[in-house]
Parts: structure tokens; C-alpha cells; sequence
């Protein structure tokens, strides 16, 4: 687990002990009346963080379409924290080469991918290979790029796409403008 997270979670869990829920009320406090009882509040405004956002709307299908030339539809695959993602795909009979793209978003992931990379590329020379003009830092693994920004790992998948590095920094900043 993110170690913010981790934070965050147990402040959530001790904050009922930090209000008092614990204690029985005072019985010999008087009973508010009608007269002083508080007003509801107001429900808050809902406000969403990055990790709400999801893969499938940072790069819309029309938007993945374009940048294939290829009509595809996203399916979302978000089954863990922390991670969203997309994978894209035609939705007819395939026939011939057919573009699939997998692009995933791990929020605070990027710092440690990158480390991992690094020790593959010294234990398995060439395993992996930098990639240059991408996010803060980039390199392929497998049919994989990886790429930090920020904080964040993004990768992306492809399979069936002619000109994949032109297609990877389209997607790249597509996203990134609304991460």
C-alpha cells in the first residue's frame, strides 16, 4: 500500500477514538431543544482527486481512435487500487491486424518502476531500453513503455500499431492534459 495511503487510512481509523464516539454521553448535560438543536449542514461539495480519475476517460475511444486510425472501444479494467486502466480494442469480427492498446495509470508507481527497471537493466543487459521525449523519464520492457511523470507510472501496451512511438507520445499527451 502507498505509504500516504497507509496514513491516511489509519487517521480514518483512529478518528473516531479522537472525537470521543467512545465515551457514553454526559447525563448530566441538559437535552438540546428544539430552539438549539444545530441546523443540518449542508452536504459538502463532492470534490474528486486524481485517483478518481480513470483510464477509459483520460483517453476517451474517439480520442484512441484518432490517434490509431482505427475505431476502437475502451474497457475499462480497473480491478485494484491505486491503478486504472484502459484497454482498447475493436469491437467488430477481426480480420488481419487489428490495433490493441493496454494503457494503464498507477498514481504515486513511477519513482519505484523506474528503480525496477534500472536493476532489470543491470541484471538482464538490454531487457529494457531508454526512451527519450516522453514524460520526466521513459523506457521499454518487453512491449511495454513505461513512463514516469511525476509521481506517477503510466504505461502503455501495443500490439498492431504501425508508428507506436508517434502513437505513445499522442496518447502520452492526451493524458497528461488531464491528469
Amino acid at each position: 500500500m502507498n505509504p500516504t495511503r497507509l496514513v491516511l487510512v489509519s487517521l480514518l481509523l483512529a478518528s473516531p477514538a479522537l472525537n470521543g464516539c467512545s465515551r457514553p454521553p454526559d447525563a448530566t448535560a441538559p437535552a438540546p431543544t428544539a430552539a438549539t438543536d444545530p441546523q443540518p449542514a449542508a452536504p459538502a461539495p463532492a470534490t474528486k482527486s486524481r485517483e478518481d480519475a480513470r483510464a477509459c476517460d483520460l483517453v476517451t475511444s474517439s480520442q484512441m481512435s484518432a490517434i490509431l486510425d482505427s475505431p476502437v472501444v475502451g474497457t475499462p479494467n480497473d480491478r485494484s487500487n491505486g491503478k486504472t486502466e484502459c484497454v482498447y480494442q475493436t469491437d467488430k469480427p477481426i480480420t488481419g491486424t487489428v490495433p490493441y492498446v493496454d494503457l494503464t495509470v498507477e498514481w504515486g508507481g513511477g519513482e519505484a518502476a523506474m528503480a525496477a527497471m534500472g536493476a532489470m537493466g543491470r541484471v538482464e543487459p538490454g531487457i529494457t531500453n531508454p526512451y527519450a521525449g516522453i514524460g520526466d523519464q521513459a523506457g521499454v520492457v518487453g512491449t511495454s513503455l513505461w513512463i514516469r511523470s511525476g509521481e506517477d507510472l503510466i504505461t502503455i501496451t501495443f500490439s498492431g500499431v504501425d508508428n507506436a512511438s508517434v502513437k505513445a507520445k499522442r496518447i502520452y499527451d492526451t493524458l497528461k492534459a488531464k491528469m
